[in-house]
């Protein structure tokens, strides 16, 4: 975009007081400051209405709530209660029985019972070898009567109880024993002492081998994990399907985990947001204000003379943000229907294509991180503003911003119906409700743009292809009183309109700004229309009977009329600008070629009152409106006789234009200027085509 696109000339300019630049560059700085503080604290801090503190597992809910619509989703709660039921139910699993571990305990019976054998064959008295089986027996709970039958038993009984009781130890050793079943085995040892012993006998063999008895097959914590965490994975999640109207949690009931997730799928509450979160949300929204400042500074470097209409463009970013922000606390079941793409289609009215795509993906980072649910919503924001801008590229009719806003509508639903189907949360219901409310996202939008064409052009003096749309009517009031007023400049006018929109429709400039400025640039001819050649119906020229001076100055105002009716008709600024830039800085040449005829020598006159005071053209639009106005009127008084004719007289238009500086300060190429040329010959080719000539066929 080019510069500042003619300010009037006043005495009071900017550029005349350097002061009130400085004063308007601080005003910005300011102004900048304060509102991307404010929006980074709007996307940072988690403003909260109260749910997370009446919410708490635990505590009575303090209201009845209810499923606004039918809601299908994968419930994490359910899901973990079913994978725990599923582990709980794979038992332990525990090693193979350890045979090192019967032997071990069967030889240490047999030592045992060698150790007794040895006490009974010694020649000491009954109440010596006593005391020392105690001793060697304390481990086997042996009463004095039991101590005493194994001294004194013949050796038939000896054998027998002792072989009974390694044989019971081997054979019960030889099955899996778990820590847990120790008990269990040996209440069941009584049962399994031969018959052929005594009571007293088998009680023996009982406490000789119930020491002995210990776990041989241990718990395999390592197998157990797997076969609980292969159980646990092989449950699916679980679906919860809660209908509409169904009560989500009555009031006074103790909320679990249960109910806290429905009420969070519903986003009827929040969940807890980590304390690092505003932090991490901050320095991204900061990212973003800085950019946005760097490309509103490139993109305006106008700024410090004209800062209206970017620190309008920080203030639409605010009351957007604001407003996500305002709709996430108080209403966020509602926030698929948020008019992200109005934003979008306002920046590209206000700078263009390009810098409405850059602007807009900044503001869809910000509302993804606003809405909590990142991926989905900045994907819906950032394809509604970029569908919508592209489209509104060329906005020449109501329908196009119409299909937009459908477009952004469509956009949005469907990405909201996919994000409840990646969640596994769809049903039918909600994907109507979702898809609606997408459209009436694109509804608002198309509001919202409406709406801010109308203040952005009234306050911020912002040019909207709207507002070119009305310029460009022939019914507006002041192209009806040109074509009355003035009819040689009205079809003059007309034709330059043709020949600048095809221009610029041939550069890649905007075509519908083009023609209205041009439809415009000569309004200021129908204060005095008979002072312009294409309204002299007579061939009554006033500027022969006129002072040279008085001659330039009269056709020289026509530029000052034409702006004091652009002011009393508020047309917006760009449109001034070609009535201000379309002559630049050139002079009249008839009225100054007689004032040196006159005065006898150039140095005598004063060729400034005789040049407009410009500015030069600044704009791609400005500049080709200067070169079609200039090969209008060549062309028409040359009136070529052939193509080869008509292309020198738009060369030397040309030419003069160049040498003279006027194409400067605008940001046409070599290329461009090529483009125009051939657009403006095809035009006036169109213009002069050969006409037949019909026979006289009235009656003689």
């Amino acid at each position: 975009m080019s510069r500042a696109m003619g300010g009037e000339p006043d005495l009071l300019s900017p550029r005349a007081i350097p002061w009130r630049r400085v004063l308007r560059t601080v005003g910005w700085v300011g102004w900048s400051l304060t509102l991307g503080v404010m929006i980074v604290a709007l996307v940072a801090w988690p403003i909260d209405n109260g749910a997370r503190q009446a919410w708490q597992i635990g505590q009575a809910a303090p209201q009845t709530i209810f499923a606004p619509y039918e809601l299908r989703y994968p419930s994490a709660v359910l899901t973990e209660q079913a994978r725990e039921a599923a582990a709980a139910q794979v038992a332990p699993i525990y090693t193979s029985p350890d045979p090192r571990i019967a032997r071990q305990q069967v030889e240490k019976l047999r030592q045992t019972v060698e150790a007794i054998a040895q006490l009974r064959a010694e020649t000491l008295p009954l109440e010596e070898k006593a005391r020392r089986l105690e001793q060697m027996s304390r481990d086997y709970d042996l009463s004095p009567e039991q101590r005493l039958r194994l001294l004194t038993a013949d050796s038939s009984r000896w054998e027998l109880i002792t072989g009974e009781a390694i044989r019971l130890l081997d054979q019960i050793m030889r099955e899996p024993i778990r820590e847990d079943e120790v008990p269990a085995v040996l209440r069941e040892l009584p049962r399994q002492v031969t018959a052929r012993l005594t009571e007293e006998e088998a009680s023996l063999v009982v406490r000789l081998v119930t020491p002995l008895i210990i776990p041989n097959s241990i718990l395999d914590t390592e197998a157990t994990e797997a076969a609980r965490r292969r159980a646990r994975e092989a449950v699916p999640p679980q679906i919860r399907q809660i209908r509409a109207g169904e009560a989500i949690i009555r009031q006074g009931d103790i909320l679990d985990a249960l109910a806290l997730e429905a009420l969070q799928q519903y986003g009827l509450i929040s969940p807890a947001l980590p304390a690092h979160l505003p932090i991490a949300r901050g320095a991204i929204a900061g990212l973003g204000v800085i950019g946005l400042l760097l490309l509103l500074q490139r993109l305006t470097p106008e700024v410090a003379e004209r800062p209206r209409r970017p620190m309008a463009l920080l203030g639409l970013f605010l009351l957007f943000t604001l407003s996500a922000r305002l709709v996430t606390v108080f209403a966020p079941e509602w926030i698929w229907a948020f008019p992200a793409a109005a934003l979008g289609m306002l920046i590209a009215t206000g700078l263009g294509t390009v810098p409405g795509l850059l602007l807009s993906a900044i503001w869809s980072l910000w509302f993804g991180l606003i809405a909590d649910r990142t991926p989905a919503f900045l994907a819906a924001s950032l394809l509604a503003n970029w569908v919508t801008i592209l489209m509104l590229h060329r906005l020449e009719r109501f329908q196009t911003l119409l299909m937009a806003g459908l477009s952004a509508g469509a956009i949005t639903g469907l990405i909201g119906i996919a994000a409840t189907v990646e969640a596994g949360s769809f049903s039918p219901l909600g994907a109507l409700i979702t898809g609606g409310m997408g459209l009436l996202a694109g509804a608002l939008s198309i509001t919202i743009t409406l709406i801010g064409f109308i203040v952005l052009g009234t306050l911020f003096d912002v040019t909207t292809p709207l507002h070119l749309l009305e310029l460009a009517r022939p019914t507006h009031p002041l192209l009806q009183q040109l074509m009355v007023r003035a009819p040689g400049t009205y079809h003059h006018t007309l034709m330059v309109a043709n020949l600048a929109e095809q221009a610029a429709l041939r550069i890649g400039a905007d075509p519908l700004l083009a023609r209205v400025g041009a439809l415009y640039h000569d309004i200021g001819k129908m204060i005095r229309p008979y002072l312009f050649v294409e309204n002299q119906v007579n061939g009554d020229n006033p500027h022969e009977q006129m002072d040279p001076y008085a001659s330039a100055q009269a056709i020289l105002r026509h530029v000052e009329d034409g702006l004091a009716l652009a002011r009393r008709y508020h047309l917006p600024r760009r449109v001034r600008a070609f009535i201000q830039e379309h002559h630049g800085t050139l002079c009249v040449t008839i009225p100054y070629h007689r004032a040196v005829q006159e005065a006898g020598n150039p140095e005598k006159v004063d060729r400034a009152a005789f040049c407009y005071r410009g500015p030069r053209p600044r704009s791609k639009e400005t500049a080709i409106v200067m070169l079609a106005d200039g090969c209008e009127a060549a062309v028409r008084a040359a009136r070529p006789k052939d193509p080869q004719e008509l292309a020198q007289i738009l060369e030397r238009v040309f030419q003069e234009r160049i040498q003279a500086g006027q194409l400067d300060e605008a940001p046409l190429t070599m290329q461009d200027l090529q483009g125009i040329r051939e657009a403006f010959l095809q035009v006036f080719q169109g213009m002069f085509h050969p006409r037949l000539i019909y026979p006289d066929t009235s009656p003689r």
